[in-house]
């Protein structure tokens, strides 16, 4: 997902970091030939890229991290209630209906929280443990 950027800071190690206005940080450093950002290295530079967009990996990590959470609670609420209506011996029309009633009432920001909640976990996880070896 592609975000802005709203300022920029030097890391731990000395190395230029993004601060995107989704709240994540994206290193932007200047390392040639690998990567060639001379305009990281002054501040005019720096300022002539806010409010350019980077792509925002965490983003992307937390939208379908969110979209599969809301997905697999869309359709285990569904099959209780389908499962649920048969019990009663509700017709296919009246089963239908209750997998609605069902799916209206579910709290999906609940599920939602919960899903952010774990992604920052792992996130941290892997912050804790470093780099992949």
């Amino acid at each position: 997902m592609r975000q802005a950027i709203g300022g920029f800071h030097l890391d731990e190690e000395g190395h230029w970091t993004a601060d995107l206005v989704c709240g994540h940080r994206q290193h932007v450093r200047h390392d040639p030939p690998l990567m060639s950002r001379p305009w990281v290295l002054v501040p005019e530079g720096r300022a002539s890229r806010l409010g350019h967009l980077l792509e925002c990996k965490r983003c992307d990590e937390l939208g379908a991290a969110l979209a599969e959470a809301v997905r697999a609670a869309c359709i285990a609420c569904a099959e209780d209630a389908f499962e649920d209506g048969g019990i009663r011996g509700l017709c296919p029309e009246g089963r239908l209906e209750l997998v609605r009633d069902r799916l209206r009432a579910t709290d999906f920001g609940s599920v939602v929280s919960d899903a952010i909640r774990a992604l920052i976990e792992e996130w941290e996880l892997r912050k804790r443990s470093g780099p992949p070896k």
